[in-house]
């Protein structure tokens, strides 16, 4: 795979749109991140679960794109 995932724990507060903003600099790319990890929304989450972050986003969005 060309993608290097970077490890994030699930913590209070988070949200997919917060993480995309963390580590993609816009909330937009979200959904990158919950298909990524099999979780369409935040309710399939739970504290302390570990969230990988797909990177880099140009090679995650022609990745993922493509289901």
């Amino acid at each position: 795979s060309k993608l290097t995932p970077i490890a994030h724990t699930w913590t209070v507060g988070d949200r997919f749109y917060k993480l995309s903003h963390k580590y993609y600099g816009t909330t937009k790319y979200w959904w990158l991140i919950a298909k990524f990890n099999g979780t369409p929304t935040e309710t399939h989450v739970s504290l302390g679960d570990k969230i990988k972050v797909p990177m880099p986003l140009s090679k995650a969005i022609e990745l993922l794109s493509e289901d």
